[in-house]
Parts: structure tokens; C-alpha cells; sequence
């Protein structure tokens, strides 16, 4: 006689000891496409991701040049678009994001500040209805050199695990043959450091830190103020499994999932456990690389969402 055996995987929402009434423990999610998580897992949110954008030109009768384009922590990747809606040296313009949401209106020779993007335009020739500028913040890109003609380079950024959203500006603040003197501006205004380039032809610095990390290489020697500006947007906000050493903000557990779902091909929804309720530890799903303590840092941070492990 021949048997089989067959191991039995975690049931949905067997990991609850108990939850608050109705669906207050509960929050919709969007599981991220390339996964397939088990009732149990422990999630992290896609919260952040380098991204670049230059400086736009106009398009239309006017001649206005943006300057001083800066980003702020809910900015998003793609098309932000500033649109006249009136002919005058002081023209009001429409701003909307990537998603289409309209933000506050601004007008040409103010400065504009939204916690999205930041900037002043400036009057030139006749600035007309329609006349409007295509800010195009592009996932992954690298920043060119602002402000002068330096003509260096940033290379290997990568995120840390401190980096905030929001733009960073990496600032030339003196005269250098072949090298340059920066600092590391935050998305809040707060100096991150600085550090003086080796000279030389070509030469090239690294700089390391918990917000965000670069290489610069000289080429025709930066000026002062010449400046790059390495944009850390919005991410999808959807899930994928906690993954402590990430950077992308899925190193912070937001919650539980309650139920099986197979996002391998596709971004699929699904539900999350998220706030006041009680689960059994024993019956949670880490990815394989999670060690013990990883995992014991992780239900310290649910407790304080107040998902309490027994």
C-alpha cells in the first residue's frame, strides 16, 4: 500500500488571535507584481525610489525661464504640468501632478511651493494662455550638473536606509582646479556634510552615508554653485514581503497579510492587518533570508502600530 504525504500550508487569517470590531484592524493593500505571499506575511510598503528631472523650457508664444526647480517628500515620477491660463508679465498657471491631482496655483515672478515641487518663473516675451512647462521627474534617471558650466559627473547613487523623500542637493561651495568642495543638502535644508574632490584630471570622490551614497568625477571644473539635485520619490505604495536590509521602504513592517495572494505575474490586491489585534508569532510567514533578531526587530515595530504578537 502506498501513502502519501501532504504538508498543510497556513490557513487565511490563522495568524489571528483577535482583531478590533468590524474591519478597523483592516487595510486594503496592492501586492506588488513578481511575488506570491502566504497568509502570515509580514509586509513592507514601496515608499521610496531615486528618480531625476531636469529643468524644463516653454512651450508656447512666451519666453519665462524656471529656475530654481526643487522637490518636495510627496513628489511623484512622471509629468508634472504648469499650464498659463492668462496673458500677463504676472500670469496665474495651473499646476497637476502625474496622478492628475490638482495642486495650489501659482502665478509667473512668485515663487512657487507646494510639498510636491518648488519653483520661480520668471517673465519673458509675451507670456500667453496655454503657454505651459513639462516637468518630467523619470524613475531611476541620473541628474545632470545645475548652475554653470561645470560639466562633472554623478555616478552609483544608490538610497539609505535614513534616505527621506524629497530632493537632495549636492552643492559646489568653492573653487577647485580639477576637484570641488560640496555639501550634502537634505530634502529639509539640513546640511548632511561635506567633502572636499582629490584633484586632479578626472578626478573622483565618494560619499557614504545613511541618507544617500554618489560618486563625483570632474570633468571641466565645477564652478561655484554648480550643483546636482538626486530626487527621492513616492513609490508605488504597494507591498511586497519585509525585507529588513532594504531600502526602498519595505524595510519598515506596516502589517500582515491576511490571505494567500499570487501577484506572481501581476499586482494583485489584497488585505492587510494593520493596527490594534493580537497574532500569533508562530504562525507568520518571513522571507528566508530574515534572521531571528531581524524578526524580533520587526514585531517590536508592529507593536507600536499596535499588532501585538503572543
Amino acid at each position: 500500500m502506498t501513502t502519501t504525504s501532504f504538508t498543510e500550508g497556513l490557513h487565511a487569517a490563522e495568524f489571528l488571535v483577535s482583531e478590533g470590531p468590524g474591519y478597523f484592524s483592516r487595510d486594503a493593500v496592492t501586492v506588488a507584481s513578481g511575488q506570491t505571499l502566504t497568509a502570515g506575511a509580514v509586509l513592507g510598503k514601496l515608499t521610496k525610489r531615486l528618480a531625476a528631472a531636469a529643468i524644463p523650457t516653454i512651450v508656447g508664444t512666451g519666453t519665462g525661464l524656471m529656475s530654481n526647480l526643487r522637490f518636495g517628500a510627496s513628489v511623484q515620477v512622471g509629468n508634472y504640468v504648469v499650464t498659463l491660463t492668462e496673458t500677463s508679465a504676472t500670469a496665474a498657471f495651473t499646476v497637476v501632478a502625474p496622478d492628475g491631482t490638482a495642486l495650489p496655483n501659482g502665478a509667473v515672478g512668485t515663487a512657487y511651493v507646494s510639498s510636491h515641487l518648488s519653483f520661480s518663473i520668471a517673465n519673458g516675451g509675451t507670456m500667453t494662455t496655454g503657454d505651459s512647462y513639462t516637468v518630467a521627474v523619470t524613475a531611476g534617471g541620473t541628474p545632470t550638473v545645475v548652475g554653470g558650466t561645470g560639466t562633472g559627473t554623478i555616478s552609483a547613487i544608490t538610497l539609505g536606509r535614513a534616505a527621506k523623500n524629497g530632493s537632495y542637493r549636492i552643492i559646489n561651495r568653492a573653487v577647485v582646479t580639477n576637484g570641488g568642495d560640496f555639501e550634502i543638502m537634505d530634502p529639509d535644508g539640513i546640511s548632511c556634510g561635506r567633502f572636499l574632490m582629490g584633484t586632479g584630471s578626472g578626478a573622483a570622490a565618494s560619499w557614504t552615508s545613511d541618507q544617500i551614497n554618489f560618486t563625483l568625477t570632474d570633468a571641466t571644473d565645477f564652478i561655484l554653485g554648480n550643483y546636482f539635485e538626486v530626487i527621492v520619490a513616492t513609490h508605488t505604495g504597494q507591498v511586497k514581503a519585509f525585507s529588513p536590509l532594504a531600502v526602498d521602504g519595505t524595510q519598515d513592517p506596516i502589517g500582515i497579510l491576511l490571505a494567500d495572494v499570487d501577484a506572481s505575474s501581476t499586482a494583485k490586491s489584497g488585505t492587510a492587518i494593520s493596527r490594534v489585534a493580537e497574532i500569533d508569532s508562530n504562525k507568520l510567514s518571513w522571507a528566508a533570508t530574515v534572521t531571528a533578531a531581524q524578526k524580533a526587530v520587526a514585531l517590536t515595530r508592529l507593536r507600536a502600530l499596535g499588532v501585538v504578537a503572543r
